[in-house]
């Protein structure tokens, strides 16, 4: 077929005849494709001679293959392709309406073509152009991205260069402080040694002048002495007498009272008087002045929170257990009167530093002192008293890493889920206080966790009251305990090595006696407070020196130092009871001091983690190479809070905090704890003045006291 058509193809170009203009068809170049020859024309406007297949090349390099694809095309069907070819037109057509129709068809396949072509040709440009629109948005991101980050280096930089410059200065003004402070302190020391020196001229000076004091005016002033003396005392007696004769006496509440008829009679020593200008108002004076003494202080707005929330507390305990069906109740020890009586005696004026000890307690009138050679516990109890004996296991002592149990609870009259530390160890009569109960009317008990009672003075000052003995209960050891009407306690406690240690404690749990007893009955006294005290004049006490400093364990020569700070102690003059040194800070202060300042506890904690304990290493080694020096050798450790908080609150967790700092040094170094003893100051000597949240006042602190301690 396609032969065919080539063949009536070139037969009908053959018979037709050429029009005048095919002449110029000469002009464009021409190829033969499969016997057809085809014309290639520049452009689409250059005319198609008619009966001529032609198509559009540009360039003449395309010729051939734009003609090859007409041939193809006007094969196949006879009409215009989209690449722009013209159909081949046979000579007969030519001319007529199928020539016209043909010919606006090639048009119409051209404009088409055409405007595909500009088409595709804008959105190739389009293209291009976002292209390099695109291009230039990221190289100018980049730009600025480059310059912000050079301006955030230079912001850097000059920051830096600010903050080195602040650091230079404070530098420069610490520098500048520092050399101020030393050359005050330089000139204050000039100062103070040109100040001795003149004191010493002129004490030289005085003692010379009485030096040269004649025999006689000496002679002179004993007896004008001697005479006034005499005088003294010839008044005060008529005075006592008279007193006691003239001015009249009533009787309240047991209690006899002198009217005087003014302030300014003196009251007969050892009497209690008023003043009752008409004889007629005395008993009514004396009435008042007894309801005063007996009115209580009221609490604090947080000791009323502290007592209401305790109560709550033991409210729901009491609640919880009578409500689990695995509680088994224990019948509640009750104290006896005497044991009520002697602890409220000593409760009431626990901190009086004129107080003297005029009554020994039962166990000490009873106890008996072992033949030398011999120990305590070959000696029998004595009759009166209830003696309990066991060995103390793991269960029932604690660790430094544990938190002291929960007081017992109440599940009915009578009856509580356990016993308390103070009655396992016979202290009844103080573990039986109540949190808020009243204490001759003006002391207030605000505090009772089972281990220890906090108790409120009247003057807003706090005591805490706990088992001295309570280091002492070390598992393996057995412990024998006499206990006794008055509360008083006798305890010996024997370890598996054959050394026995003797304690008495008054109701309140205070240690009054400790005797070590090696394994061949050699006693050493360790605390001695059954001796009367005598009177404490903080006036006459020797100020500590300013320059003296805690004793830094980091010293390479701690030891060393530490023997050297205990020995200033020496110097005071006179010796204290234990009583004396916890309570009275001026006594206390002159011991030397072992600040422990890396030991941290959690916030309301008092156990040690082992990481913790492990810090005490270097104190531990030197509390233990002092007592082999020196058996008798006893350590005040001291526990201290920050503000935050109530002041009973405080009192009792600085307390348990400096137990468990003992428990630890006893636990991991091998520490005896009968030369060790606690207590608590709470927030009441703060290192830092605030009352915000302060590190530094959260401290222990361990005094070397044997130097002030009476021990014989």
């Amino acid at each position: 077929m396609k032969r065919l058509i080539n063949s009536t193809t070139i037969l009908s170009m053959a018979l037709y005849i050429v029009p005048p203009f095919a002449a110029q068809a000469q002009d464009f170049p021409k190829v033969t494709v499969d016997g057809v020859e085809v014309l290639c024309l520049p452009d689409k406007k250059a005319d198609c001679p008619d009966g001529t297949l032609c198509v559009v090349a540009k360039k003449a390099a395309n010729c051939e293959k734009n003609a090859a694809a007409a041939v193809a095309q006007a094969t196949a069907d006879g009409t215009l392709s989209a690449g722009g070819l013209v159909t081949l037109m046979k000579p007969e057509t030519s001319g007529g309406a199928a020539a016209t129709d043909t010919t606006a068809a090639n048009q119409a396949a051209a404009d088409k073509a055409a405007a595909d072509k500009a088409a595709t040709d804008k959105a190739a440009a389009d293209k291009a152009a976002a292209d390099k629109a695109a291009k230039q948005a990221a190289k100018k991101a980049a730009a600025d991205a480059a310059a912000a980050d050079q301006a955030a280096a230079d912001k850097a930089a000059a920051d830096k260069a600010a903050a080195d410059q602040a650091a230079a200065d404070k530098a420069a003004a610490d520098q500048a402080a520092a050399d101020k402070a030393a050359t005050d302190q330089a000139a204050a020391d000039k100062a103070a040694k040109q100040a001795a020196k003149k004191a010493a001229a002129d004490a030289a000076a005085a003692e010379a002048a009485a030096a040269d004091q004649t025999a006689t005016d000496k002679a002179a002033a004993d007896k004008a002495a001697k005479q006034a003396a005499k005088k003294a005392a010839a008044d005060a007696a008529a005075a006592e007498a008279g007193a006691a004769t003239t001015f009249p006496t009533v009787t309240v509440n047991g209690q006899t009272f002198i009217c005087l008829p003014d302030k300014a009679t003196p009251c007969p020593d050892g009497a209690t008087c008023v003043v009752a200008k008409n004889p007629a108002n005395c008993d009514a004076k004396a009435q008042a002045k007894v309801d005063a003494e007996m009115t209580p202080v009221p609490p604090s707005p947080e000791d009323a929170a502290a007592l209401a929330a305790a109560e709550k507390a033991a409210a729901d305990a009491a609640a919880a257990a009578a409500a689990d069906p695995n509680v088994v109740p224990v019948e509640a020890p009750v104290p006896t009167q005497d044991a009520v009586k002697t602890l409220e005696t000593a409760l009431e004026n626990p901190d009086n530093p004129d107080a003297t000890v005029t009554e020994a307690p039962d166990a000490a009138a009873a106890g008996a002192v072992p033949e030398e050679g011999k120990l305590p516990s070959v000696v029998p109890a004595p009759a009166d008293a209830v003696v309990t004996t066991e060995v103390v296991t793991k269960d029932d002592s604690r660790t430094s890493d544990e938190e002291f149990k929960p007081a017992p609870a109440t599940v009915a009259p009578g009856k509580k889920t356990g016993l308390s530390d103070f009655e396992k160890v016979g202290l009844v009569a103080l573990g039986a206080l109540a949190i808020g109960a009243m204490i001759n009317g003006n002391k207030q008990v605000v505090s009772n966790t089972g281990d220890r009672v906090v108790v409120r003075q009247p003057d807003g000052s706090y005591s805490v009251y706990k088992d001295d003995n309570a280091l002492l209960r070390e598992p393996g050891s057995t412990v024998r305990t006499e206990n006794f009407s008055d509360g008083s306690t006798r305890t010996i406690v024997q370890r598996q090595d054959g050394s026995q240690i003797v304690t008495i404690r008054d109701a309140t749990g205070r240690v009054l006696q400790r005797v070590a007893y090696d394994r061949t009955g050699h006693g050493t006294i360790l605390i001695d407070d059954l001796q009367p005290e005598t009177r404490v004049d903080v006036s006459t006490l020797p100020t500590p020196r300013q320059d003296r400093r805690p004793v830094e364990l980091t010293d390479t020569n701690g030891d060393l130092s530490a023997q050297l700070a205990a020995n200033a102690a020496v110097d005071v003059g006179r010796t204290f009871s234990l009583r004396q040194i916890r309570t009275i800070p001026e006594v206390r202060h002159l011991a030397a001091t072992i600040d422990v300042n890396n030991i941290t506890f959690a916030t309301g904690s008092s156990a040690i983690q082992a990481s913790e304990a492990r810090k005490l290493n270097r104190l531990g080694k030197l509390i233990t190479d002092m007592i082999k020096r020196n058996p008798n050798e006893v350590f005040l450790v001291e526990g201290h809070t920050d503000a935050v908080g109530s002041a009973a609150s405080n009192l009792a967790l600085s307390d348990r905090r400096a137990e468990s700092v003992a428990k630890a040094l006893i636990e991991y170094f091998a520490v005896p704890p009968e030369n060790l003893v606690v207590q608590g100051y709470g927030e009441s000597e703060l290192k830092i003045n605030t009352l915000a949240a302060e590190v530094k006042n959260r401290r222990v602190a361990v005094r070397i006291i044997t130097p002030l301690l009476r021990q014989n």
